[in-house]
């Protein structure tokens, strides 16, 4: 009965804890936008597209609700899903239609795309698809 009742603890402290990947996924790319929505208001080009305020602002406030999510362990599989949804859509979008975001204040280019791709792919896998081991 004891070892029923710890296995039931650990695991709902692991769900609220989050697995490592989708963690770690919020820990790093929180802080990597955090660093670009800086970065983008001190320069005004990076990686080849001329920085915007909009642009930056969406890279300091997905960073920091990412950060946010990581560092505490709370939601993180739901933020990686979400952040992996938009970042892949906006992904696909800038190669489709790179005006569209453009009329919205954000720049882009292949680079820009890939990346968002890459990061928002990334988000799917760790928030949807990934599977860790369940501790007994």
């Amino acid at each position: 009965m004891a070892n029923e009742h710890q296995s039931i603890e650990d695991k709902h402290q692991s769900d609220e804890g989050g697995p490592a990947m989708a963690k770690s996924y919020c820990q790093v790319v929180g802080i990597v936008l955090l660093a670009l929505g800086v970065i983008g208001f001190m320069t005004s080009s990076l990686l080849g597209v001329t920085t915007t305020p909009v642009h930056n602002l969406i890279h300091l406030v997905s960073g920091a609700v990412l950060a946010y999510f990581g560092f505490t362990g709370q939601s993180v599989k739901m933020g990686a899903q979400v952040f992996g949804v938009i970042y892949t859509i906006v992904g696909v979008l800038g190669f489709i239609s790179a005006g569209t975001l453009g009329g919205l204040g954000v720049s882009v280019n292949g680079t820009y795309n890939l990346i968002h791709l890459v990061v928002g792919v990334a988000g799917l896998y760790v928030g949807f698809g990934s599977q860790e081991p369940v501790k007994a």
